[in-house]
């Protein structure tokens, strides 16, 4: 047995060796490098906005209503159409109202034609003045200061032992007459200058009754204002939004009747609710971006008016957004909902990066940054977010190359290639 054991151990040293694996094979392959494109870190200026939501308002909004009552004759304008201040939108039967400034003008007349005047002295004259030159007070006037000249001959006469004393008597009778019907016809014209200025007014209110049978959209004291803002291109008017009457309808004063509603769409006002703790950040005069359904550009803006108070229900604070509204082919219509952002302010040197390059695994966010032939992860912090772009901020610097795609398949230190 020691004999064949010594004889077979030289075969088995010469097979062992040649089952043994090679060393190539036990040595691991190296990877290829991945395939990943770029795109170079520019430093941009991006303004910082609040966003907002809210309806569109007209800038004027007033619904009109008859002061008089009527029966409706006309309707000039209907749902729709523009309007200028001053145009007319619809008119009653004016009939009774005319009689009435007729037979007012007709008692004034009567009234004036007792004091002998063609027409109600101005208030701003002088009563007295007037009244004396009123013929019938002149008359009297005349007749008292004639009986007291007549008195003033008889006393002389009766002290020269002339005339008797029962003739004395007589003319000083007619003394106190003339001069009670002197201060009693200067009450009477004055009465009649009262009377006189009283008909005046019910005949100007007679007329005004007559005027407000038509009825006429609005002049507001902006007008002049509006038209030095914009100029004559933009001018100051209405648009019908509501008709509320028809023809042959009556109507009354009171319980008023609504008859039109009328806005003014040029600009518009965005009220949106800001919340509170953007209250340092927004002014008045900062520039808006408005967005609406209807159409797919953008629309520029301003804030006119911020409150300054806070909602205690829901913590915001109301601001006012003036928008334009003058290009015909874009018109805006009231009501409309409305995104708003307003720019607070503008940030210079601010990193964006495509969204396709921001990785999020286990809660930690990160870019790859191509470091030569070797991809390196850096964190980053997501600020502001477009279709586009997304803002970061981290350990990056403006011309680092971002790595765009294939990150998915990169770890900290993995080989890449860069494709054009």
């Amino acid at each position: 047995m020691t004999t064949a054991r010594r004889a077979l151990l030289p075969v088995l040293l010469l097979v062992i060796p040649a089952c043994a694996p090679s060393a190539a094979d036990t040595g691991a392959k190296a990877a290829a490098p991945v395939a990943v494109t770029v795109h170079e870190l520019k430093a941009v200026a991006l303004p910082r906005t609040v966003p907002v939501v809210g309806s569109l308002d007209p800038y004027r909004e007033v619904t009109l209503a008859p002061k008089v009552d009527g029966r409706v004759l006309r309707v000039r304008r209907d749902i729709g159409d523009c309007v200028y201040p001053g145009e007319v939108l619809l008119e009653l039967d004016d009939h009774d109202y005319r009689l009435e400034v007729e037979v007012a003008r007709r008692a004034l007349e009567a009234e004036m034609a007792k004091l002998e005047l063609a027409a109600v002295p101005p208030p701003t004259a002088d009563v007295n003045m007037l009244i004396e030159a009123v013929p019938t007070v002149a008359r009297a006037r005349a007749t008292a200061e004639e009986t007291a000249r007549k008195l003033d001959q008889q006393t002389k006469l009766f002290e020269r032992g002339g005339g008797s004393r029962e003739d004395l008597a007589v003319v000083a009778a007619e003394k106190k007459v003339a001069d009670a019907a002197l201060r009693q016809t200067q009450t009477e014209v004055r009465a009649a200058f009262v009377t006189g200025r009283r008909m005046l007014a019910a005949l100007e209110q007679a007329e005004q009754k007559l005027r407000d049978t038509v009825v006429r959209a609005p002049v507001t004291d902006e007008w002049a204002a509006w038209a030095a803002g914009l100029g004559s291109a933009v001018p100051f008017k209405y648009a019908v939004a509501q008709r509320l009457v028809w023809e042959g309808e009556m109507v009354r004063a009171m319980p008023e009747k609504n008859v039109f509603k009328l806005v003014v769409c040029h600009p518009l006002k965005l009220r949106a609710a800001v919340p509170e703790k953007h209250a340092p950040e927004v002014k008045a005069g900062q520039p808006v971006t408005v967005r609406v359904e209807a159409f797919d550009r953008p629309f520029r803006g301003a804030v006119s008016r911020i409150a300054p108070t806070v909602d205690t229900l829901n913590r915001t604070f109301q601001v006012e957004v003036t928008v334009p509204n003058n290009d015909p082919r874009a018109a805006l219509m009231p009501g409309s909902f409305a995104r708003a952002e307003v720019e607070t302010r503008t940030d210079a040197d601010v990193l964006t990066v495509p969204p396709a390059a921001v990785v999020t695994f286990a809660g930690v966010t990160k870019v790859f940054v191509a470091d030569g032939d070797k991809a390196k992860a850096v964190e980053v912090r997501v600020g502001r977010r477009d279709r586009d772009w997304v803002e970061v901020t981290g350990a990056l610097r403006p011309g680092a190359r971002v790595i765009t795609s294939g990150q998915t398949q990169l770890v900290d230190g993995s080989a890449i290639r860069i494709r054009q």
